[in-house]
């Protein structure tokens, strides 16, 4: 019926009303089974899909992630309080809106993946959780420092590496974390990590679901890095990764070239692209190969995303 109502040209939404879909839901799945009774003044009377604000720091001394979680709704003011929850027994206060069961948060550690499904989806809106962490940071051993070198540790030749920079990614065991990562809830998630997180959850997480929303985040961000452009790079040249996500590492790659970073993002596109399609002995395109669509669709759309390039700068890395 969804399916014939959507083709039929002459109705001029082609959707079901409410009504509609609940008397078709209740047809099919019959509502008043226990397990669906309250799907509708759940999910459509009341307060609609979850939206979670979600941020974390990492307490060192008690090898622990701190997570701070705001849970909001996406129905208005208005009609989430009107219906207190569609659920008289689950024990939440007037007007306080609330799913099922607890949501899972992954984490992704130096020794492993764990899920702890801990973060509950009613009561308290404002959460702060305590997530105990199982991978263990060695104990730091800084060299001595040799004769003649300066007092913040650097000697004259200036080789030695900044220690800030190695200790950076040491100060805790964690790789990246993810919320809801079997989506079992139909929910509106924003995660706040470092950049670094996102680059890992990219280059090692398989789920193609996070990496590309690993991909959204990176080309959103205000300020960007080489360390990002190269990520996007090399996920980009990863063959085995799935190839409609490396187009949209591609067109991230494109929309974040700018003066900013010298045009890297363009300058990886072109030459990716010659790499595979142009015969620098005859210096002309190479022919079609169909043998693996995945990566003549990846090259086909890399051509795409140059267009939104000015010629003069395409001429340039020509």
């Amino acid at each position: 019926m969804i399916v014939f109502r959507a083709q039929d040209m002459a109705r001029p939404l082609r959707t079901l009303s409410t009504k509609e879909f609940r008397h078709f839901a209740n047809k099919v799945g019959n509502l008043e089974r226990p397990f669906l009774k309250e799907f509708f003044p759940r999910w459509v009377g009341s307060c609609g899909c979850p939206v979670l604000q979600m941020g974390f720091s990492y307490n060192k001394r008690k090898n622990m992630v701190e997570l701070a979680v705001l849970r909001a709704c996406t129905a208005t003011p208005d009609v989430s309080a009107g219906v207190p929850n569609g659920n008289p027994d689950s024990g939440n206060g007037e007007g306080d809106v609330g799913w099922p069961g607890m949501m899972s948060i992954r984490v992704h550690e130096l020794d492993g993946m764990y899920d702890h499904p801990i973060l509950p989806m009613a009561g308290e809106t404002w959460q702060l959780l305590e997530i105990q962490c199982h991978s263990k940071l060695a104990a730091k051993r800084f060299p001595k420092p040799k004769k003649g070198s300066k007092p913040d540790g650097s000697d004259d030749n200036g080789d030695a590496v900044s220690t800030l920079d190695m200790r950076s990614n040491s100060d805790s065991p964690l790789l990246w974390l993810r919320a809801d990562p079997e989506m079992e809830y139909l929910a509106e998630i924003h995660f706040n990590q470092p950049v670094q997180m996102w680059i890992n959850q990219l280059e090692k997480d398989r789920d193609v679901v996070a990496q590309s929303h690993a991909i959204q985040i990176l080309e959103a961000l205000p300020q960007l890095s080489f360390s990002v452009v190269n990520a996007l790079n090399n996920f980009l040249s990863d063959s085995k990764a799935f190839w409609r996500v490396r187009i949209e590492a591609a067109f991230a790659l494109a929309n974040t070239a700018s003066e900013e970073t010298d045009w890297a993002g363009l300058f990886h596109l072109v030459k990716f692209y010659k790499s595979r399609r142009f015969d620098a002995n005859i210096g002309l395109p190479k022919p079609n190969d169909f043998h693996d669509f995945p990566e003549y669709f990846v090259l086909e759309n890399i051509r795409n995303s140059l267009l939104c390039f000015p010629l003069a700068s395409l001429r340039f890395q020509w």
